[in-house]
C-alpha cells in the first residue's frame, strides 16, 4: 500500500510539474468565409493569411493557439463573454468598437471599395447607386457606413445584409444585388478567382472615411487584458522579420502592411 501510494504521489507531482511548464492556451475567435485571410479548405481545415500569421505570433508568444470559428457579428459578444481571448478576423479598428474592446497596434491596411458588373455605371459617387441594392456583411464597418452615411431615406439606396461574404458574392453574380461593398483585399481574392471572368471588377475609387472604417485592422482583446502587450510584441516581430511580407506575397501583388512597417 505504501509503495502504491508513493507511486501515485510521484505521478501526481510529475503531472503538476508538467502543467506548470505547459504552454497556456489562447482562444482566438475568427471566421471561415473571408478568403484569403480565413477560410476552410476542401478537407475542412482552417487556412488563410491571418491564420498563418496567427500561428507565427503564437509561437513568438509561446502559447498554444486554439481557433474558435463563428459569424463575424458574434465575435465581439463572444470576446466580452470570455468565450474567446482575442479576435483575429480582419476587424477594423474604429472608435465605436474601442468603446467595448481594446485593440492591438495596427496589423493590416484594409481599403474599402464597391464591386459591381463592369459597365454598370456605378462609382464611389452615391448618386450612381440610387435605386440600386448594395450587399454588405453583417456587423461590419461596411454595414455601418451604409446605415450612417447612406441611409435609404436620404440616398435612395437599398442595403441587403449577409452573414457571410460567400452569400454576398453569389447574389452579386446572380443580379440580386447591384454592388457589394467590401474590403478591397477580400474583393481582390473573389475578383481574381471568380469575378473577373464573369465581368465583375472594382467600381470607382476606394472610400475614405476613417471615422467609419478606421485606419486598418488589429487584433481585438478584452478591455485591460495584458494579452494586448504580448500580441503587440508579436505583431512587431512578424512585421519586421519577414514573416508578414512572405505571407503577404503569397496572396497579394501589393502590400497591406501598416505604413510604419513598410
Amino acid at each position: 500500500m505504501k509503495r502504491s501510494l508513493l507511486k501515485s504521489i510521484a505521478a501526481a507531482s510529475l503531472l503538476l510539474a508538467f502543467n506548470a511548464y505547459a504552454e497556456p492556451t489562447v482562444k482566438i475567435g475568427t471566421i471561415t468565409d473571408y478568403a484569403p485571410f480565413e477560410y476552410k479548405d476542401a478537407s475542412g481545415k482552417l487556412q488563410g493569411m491571418e491564420i498563418e500569421l496567427g500561428n507565427a505570433m503564437c509561437k513568438i508568444m509561446k502559447v498554444k493557439c486554439e481557433y474558435v470559428t463563428m459569424d463575424f457579428d458574434a465575435l465581439i459578444p463572444a470576446l466580452k463573454a470570455k468565450k474567446i481571448d482575442a479576435v483575429l478576423a480582419q476587424m477594423s479598428i474604429t472608435d465605436e468598437r474601442k468603446k467595448v474592446v481594446d485593440f492591438t497596434d495596427l496589423f493590416t491596411l484594409a481599403p474599402v471599395q464597391y464591386v459591381t458588373k463592369v459597365g454598370a455605371g456605378i462609382t464611389e459617387n452615391p448618386a450612381t447607386l440610387k435605386g440600386k441594392v448594395v450587399g454588405v456583411q453583417s456587423g461590419t464597418t461596411h454595414e455601418s457606413y451604409m446605415n450612417t452615411r447612406l441611409p435609404k431615406s436620404k440616398s435612395g439606396i437599398d442595403m441587403k445584409i449577409y452573414q457571410s461574404m460567400d452569400q454576398a458574392w453569389l447574389d452579386l453574380e446572380s443580379g440580386r444585388v447591384n454592388a457589394v461593398l467590401a474590403d478591397t483585399t477580400v474583393a481582390y481574392d473573389w475578383i481574381v478567382k471568380t469575378g473577373k471572368s464573369k465581368g465583375f471588377d472594382y467600381a470607382g475609387k476606394p472610400l475614405v472615411d476613417n471615422a467609419i472604417f478606421g485606419e486598418g485592422t488589429g487584433i481585438a482583446i478584452r478591455k485591460g487584458d495584458p494579452l494586448k502587450a504580448s500580441f503587440n510584441k508579436a505583431i512587431k516581430t512578424v512585421l519586421t522579420d519577414g514573416t508578414f511580407a512572405a505571407e503577404n506575397k503569397k496572396v497579394f501583388p501589393f502590400t497591406i502592411a501598416p505604413n510604419a512597417a513598410k
